[in-house]
């Protein structure tokens, strides 16, 4: 039997249609960009609640002056000179932290506009939150 070459290419794709698998391969996931995180908020932990009312304080304390001359946090005062209130937008848990640390971030507000920052917020031995780090203020 003498298969001419177009009547053999069908016969040979007729047969490999039958062959194929009728479940689709999952799509690949995508990776996220380099440096995106998913967005996480712990506000209903315990520990955030914990911490919450001392950030307040103290953020409401240095906008208000009370560390102008306090000497570890005078640098920090004169940065946020200016800013009147802020908003805590987002509140996580530092679990690769050795010590209670929960990260705040948000807005701080005054009369030239709108900045970001994050506050790091460590517990003391006498159960006190007190600032460990701040970033900011950042212009939005």
């Amino acid at each position: 039997m003498n298969y001419g070459t177009p009547t053999f290419l069908i016969a040979v794709l007729a047969a490999c249609a039958s062959c194929t698998n009728s479940h689709p391969a999952p799509p690949t996931p995508i990776a996220a960009p380099a440096g995106a995180q998913a967005q996480r908020n712990d506000q209903e932990d315990p520990k955030v609640k914990e911490a919450l009312s001392d950030t307040q304080t103290f953020l409401k304390d240095m906008l208000a002056g009370q560390y102008d001359e306090d000497p570890d946090l005078a640098a920090l005062a004169r940065k946020l000179d200016g800013f009147q209130s802020f908003s805590i937008e987002s509140q996580m848990i530092d679990r690769g932290n050795p010590v209670d640390t929960v990260n705040f971030s948000g807005t701080l507000k005054g009369p030239s506009g709108e900045a970001a920052f994050t506050a790091s917020m460590v517990k003391q031995q006498n159960g006190k939150w007190m600032v460990g780090s701040f970033d900011g203020p950042n212009r939005k």
